[in-house]
């Protein structure tokens, strides 16, 4: 029987770099007829019909009806963690019940999987992009609790190891080697001709999704002090990228005094799939192949050239030249490479990656910073840096030029390809135990609501204590959670409170109690049993609502009090011996006449009435 994989990241038919590598990984996968393959595809609407043209199972993430959807409408957000896919995972696993699962993303995209009861219970990797110095705090605080923690640079991977997590290891991002390589002579001069490129023009190429991170003005100026240095060059830019998004290029070659006369971009059609390289003159044009109003457009992460067609881009190009602030991989430097090229990379982040000696690379030299709001070393490649290596190039023999890409392209192979990186993957699932979901129960076999906690002075070790006889899991020192619930017994929170959230929640994950969006948990018992309190609240509010809801409890010692409540709320309230029940996100249980059938009375808390002392009142 084969074993089954989840494989979480991008769509493989995306434009992204993450999409692109989905593609070459799980075609690697697939070929090997192995594995039974499902693709958590982040970004892309549940039902989208993209998704049945995989021939492995593909599930989108993105909500398109219901509550799901309003949720996902309600914050910018929700809208990005939905599309990473943080809230369709769990029920994918619990649905598909894989032996192994591998997420790909930067490390935010993935983060909430760490604490998933299942990760541990069955073989988990994280291939993350780490691209700057110091390395994001919660990635490195999270290492020990990811058994396989692979990263795509030795840059993150060397920083790790300094830090003390070992097991950390590089995985590079695997390049589509059979789509890239030189064309001969006669091909690309075609290409060239068909494209308005004259034989003689110095063709200096970028392709890049339009991202801050990407040094697009330092590439204008470098390119355009390489011009005012070399007046008898015939230069051109071609910058394979999106105009509609990120940088305004329009505005930044008037501003960097660059005649947007030099500077190409590639054009493809959304409906005949045709592209053309040529001087920029609008976001949106009639194709001059189908002649499609408004369906030719520069290149973006949706509507993009095939990988053929990609190759031809890059072998329309004298040399590549890379600029960034940092990255991941950068892929389309190996592309590159892998066409035959010379390229200039920046030599910071995965950029030292790139410029050892074997990869034939030429180091542009930088000026550090750091940037507003996460203070991160980030890299301002140098114009002069860009000019000067340019010039090396376009002054080294064609001969020489073909020399240094054929060797280039060795070292990509011999690192980057897909048979290489899917090979890796490969013996991991090999060597990954079949799950056993029986014995495993979904991870929940060591969740244990009614333990017994030991008596225990010190904070840290008593909260451990929960973490581990309660919910049946270890946690560290820098664990957030633990770290969130010190921090609310030095604020005066008792013990006894957050002994009753743990329970909660520990029943919870054993569905010990029904889930609250079945409105038959209160069909159940006569209505005249049951008083319901509403809280929406702020958490400074929260201890305000305990009093009223302990009022209530004395005003009706015989009933049930249920509470329907809020996050901020849930950790005080569960644990309150006032109440008989308390559900997080049931808010949204306000129609009057389900209330009038299934309670005695209910009582809406909400910020106004709190800060006013009042509470609504509904018969």
């Amino acid at each position: 029987m084969k074993k089954k994989v989840i494989f979480h990241s991008d769509f493989a038919l995306s434009k992204t770099g993450f999409g692109r590598n989905s593609k070459a990984i799980l075609s690697y996968l697939y070929g090997t007829g192995k594995y039974e393959l499902v693709s958590v595809s982040g970004g892309v609407s549940e039902k989208h019909p993209e998704l049945e043209r995989t021939p492995w199972k593909s599930l989108g993430v993105v909500p398109v009806s219901g509550p799901e959807k309003a949720d996902y409408d309600s914050s910018p957000d929700k809208k990005r963690m939905y599309a990473y896919g943080a809230y369709a995972l769990d029920k994918i696993v619990q649905e598909e019940k894989p032996d192994a699962y591998i997420g790909v993303q930067d490390y935010w995209g993935l983060e909430y999987s760490i604490e998933k009861p299942w990760f541990k219970t069955i073989s988990s990797a994280l291939w993350i992009t780490l691209d700057s110095l110091p390395l994001l705090e919660k990635a490195v605080k999270n290492a020990p609790k990811i058994k396989n923690y692979w990263v795509w640079s030795e840059f993150a991977e060397k920083e790790m190891h300094r830090l003390g997590h070992k097991h950390v290891k590089t995985l590079h991002g695997s390049v589509e080697d059979s789509y890239f390589f030189p064309l001969e002579k006669n091909q690309r001069n075609l290409l060239r001709e068909r494209n308005s490129i004259k034989e003689d023009d110095f063709v200096i190429g970028f392709v890049f999704r339009n991202q801050l991170r990407k040094s697009v003005p330092n590439l204008l100026n470098g390119f355009r002090i390489f011009k005012e240095k070399n007046p008898n060059v015939s230069a051109k830019l071609l910058l394979h990228t999106s105009w509609k998004e990120g940088w305004n290029i329009q505005r930044l070659c008037k501003e960097k005094d660059v005649d947007i006369k030099d500077v190409l971009t590639t054009y493809v059609c959304k409906s005949c799939g045709s592209y053309k390289v040529d001087n920029f003159k609008g976001p949106e044009l009639e194709c001059p192949f189908c002649g499609t109003k408004g369906s030719f457009s520069t290149t973006g992460t949706t509507v993009g050239v095939t990988e053929g067609q990609l190759n031809e881009v890059y072998n329309l190009m004298d040399v590549y030249c890379h600029p960034f602030t940092s990255g991941g991989q950068e892929i389309p430097i190996q592309e590159a490479k892998l066409a035959g090229l010379v390229t200039l990379v920046t030599s910071y982040s995965c950029g030292e990656d790139m410029c050892v000696k074997e990869a034939h690379s030429l180091p542009l030299d930088w000026d550090e910073y750091s940037e507003f709001g996460t203070e991160f070393i980030k890299a301002s490649t140098r114009p002069e840096s860009i000019a000067e290596n340019l010039r090396k190039v376009y002054e080294t023999s064609p001969k020489e030029r073909r020399k240094s890409g054929k060797l280039a392209r060795e070292w990509v192979l011999q690192n980057f390809s897909v048979e290489v990186v899917g090979k890796k993957i490969e013996a991991f699932l090999d060597n990954a135990p079949k799950a056993n979901y029986d014995l495993i129960q979904d991870g929940t076999s060591k969740i244990n609501p009614e333990a017994e906690i030991p008596e225990q002075n010190e904070t840290v070790l008593w909260l451990k204590s929960l973490y581990k006889n309660i919910l049946g899991r270890e946690v560290y020192n820098t664990d957030e959670g633990l770290i969130h619930w010190v921090q609310k017994i030095n604020a005066g929170m008792t013990r006894q409170t957050i002994l009753g959230y743990f329970r909660s929640i520990a029943r919870q994950e054993l569905n010990q109690k029904t889930p609250i969006d079945k409105k038959e948990t209160f069909k159940s018992e006569e209505k005249e049993e049951k008083i319901l309190v509403k809280i929406d609240s702020t958490e400074d509010n929260i201890y305000l609502a305990t009093k009223i809801v302990k009022g209530i409890k004395n005003k009706y010692p015989d009933k049930k009090i249920i509470v329907f409540t809020n996050k901020s709320a849930e950790p005080i309230l569960v644990g309150n011996s006032d109440i008989d029940q308390a559900f997080v996100q049931g808010l949204e249980f306000s129609d009057p006449e389900f209330i009038k059938n299934n309670f005695y009375e209910c009582y809406s808390l909400d910020d106004f009435c709190l800060n006013n002392n009042h509470s609504v009142y509904l018969k």
